[in-house]
């Protein structure tokens, strides 16, 4: 297992919300932590966010590339160009996940 789940309870404005996280260790080479460190802090985030947001586009990728693929597959069984695998990503992407 990669992470642990913990709830948080935060205070906001009188209203007591609860958010669960999972927790995510990673290793990284001290140039890189660094330059994190130094680009979140520029921009006045916690070094958290970057990776946060490094992995959403992450998993946006992985899942483009697989429904490019089941396009693609899907496109070859039907006898489609090229072309036409744009339109059946179109189709399929309708049902998309938002971080």
């Amino acid at each position: 297992m990669i992470g642990i789940l913990i709830g948080i309870r935060v205070q906001y404005r009188g209203y007591e919300m609860s958010r669960k996280l999972s927790v995510l260790s990673i290793s990284l080479p001290p140039d890189l932590d660094y330059d994190l460190d130094s680009a979140a802090r520029q921009e006045r985030l916690s070094p958290n966010e970057p990776v946060r947001e490094a992995v959403r586009q992450y998993v946006l990728l992985a899942r483009w590339k697989t429904l490019r693929q089941k396009a693609a597959l899907k496109a070859v069984e039907q006898g489609l160009k090229d072309e036409n695998i744009e339109r059946l990503v179109d189709e399929k992407s309708g049902a998309r996940r938002r971080y």
